[in-house]
């Protein structure tokens, strides 16, 4: 089950107007199932198949299509709220793979800008719940993801430091 923040992410796209690697309208009209599926996901199976269903499609070899950067925000809200474990790693390899991409040659001619700074720099309105999850299971993760994002390397350096000298105490 997704939380109302994701459902209000979900609902603000046209989903079926955002291109995917496929020209099916009926792949474009499942992006927004495939990222409910994968935030509300409570097996690592489920989860894993969600997140395919995304890799495959907005996103393919590192190469980013129109719907990249409407999923950014929704991956963003689902971070905000509960997600089991299995969900969390999928959404945060998502995540990576969409803020590391690039535009797809075919979006470029189909007149796309930069699909990856476009979703780097939605990303970046997420910042700190990604700083909130140094330091904890999934810390490589989050900081490959904070390496791409926050060029104050000094900052992703000291807050892990912080975070455990503060469970420490």
């Amino acid at each position: 089950m997704t939380t109302p923040l994701v459902e209000f992410e979900l609902d603000r796209h046209d989903w079926a107007s955002l291109a995917v690697i496929s020209p099916k309208e009926e792949w474009r009209r499942n992006t927004p199932v495939s990222l409910a599926g994968l935030l509300s996901a409570l097996s690592e199976e489920e989860a894993e198949k969600c997140y395919w269903q995304l890799e495959n499609r907005i996103v393919v070899s590192g190469y980013l299509f129109e719907a990249a950067p409407a999923a950014v925000p929704v991956l963003l809200a689902g971070l905000a709220g509960p997600l089991s474990e299995p969900a969390k790693g999928w959404v945060l390899e998502l995540l990576f793979q969409l803020v590391a991409g690039q535009t797809d040659p075919e979006a470029v001619e189909r007149g796309s800008g930069d699909l990856g700074a476009e979703c780097r720099a939605l990303a970046r309105e997420g910042l700190w719940l990604l700083y909130r999850d140094l330091g904890h299971q999934f810390d490589g993760q989050v900081r490959a993801i904070l390496e791409i994002l926050d060029g104050d390397s000094g900052r992703v350096g000291a807050v892990p430091v912080r975070v455990k000298r503060k469970r420490a105490r």
